[in-house]
């Protein structure tokens, strides 16, 4: 009866020992995914951030450039303005002399 006692328990030491080195590999399994994971993460961020680089560097010169196009159309629609107003200056202006 100690032997059967002795070998239920080596038996049960046993499947305790296996089903203990099954889950120290499933953690070490775990352990190098969330590493791949953060290192992704990582890689992502690093992304991010030459992203933001990349934009805060050229804001300024797209500024300048949105601002020159904008000046520029408004520059040319005074332009055209004052013509027209020059015109109808001078209209008025040659209407107005045979009148007197």
């Amino acid at each position: 009866m100690a032997e059967a006692d002795n070998s239920l328990m080596l038996t049960i030491l046993r499947e305790i020992r296996a089903d203990t080195n099954q889950h120290r590999t499933m953690l070490l399994q775990v352990v190098d995914l969330l590493r791949r994971h953060d290192r992704r993460f990582d890689e992502i961020e690093r992304r991010f951030g030459d992203v933001e680089r990349r934009i805060s560097d050229t804001r300024a010169e797209i500024e300048l450039m949105v601002k020159a196009e904008l000046l520029g159309r408004l520059t040319h629609f005074e332009t055209q303005m004052d013509e027209r107003i020059a015109q109808l200056e001078d209209r008025l202006s040659a209407a107005e002399r045979p009148r007197s």
